[in-house]
């Protein structure tokens, strides 16, 4: 199954709002829905903005 943008980034959301770091974000996101489901790009960009 791949995500969307939308779906990509309520995951982000979750994960910052839980306290996980964007390192980390980027690890489990990946792990659990596939290597190169999201990018350190991505992951750090949104979590600035947050």
């Amino acid at each position: 199954m791949e995500l969307n943008r939308e779906q990509k980034r309520l995951l982000m959301l979750h994960e910052y709002k839980v306290g996980t770091n964007a390192a980390d974000t980027v690890r489990r996101i990946n792990e659990a829905w596939g290597e190169g489901t999201v990018g350190k790009t991505a992951v750090y960009d949104h979590f600035k903005d947050y």
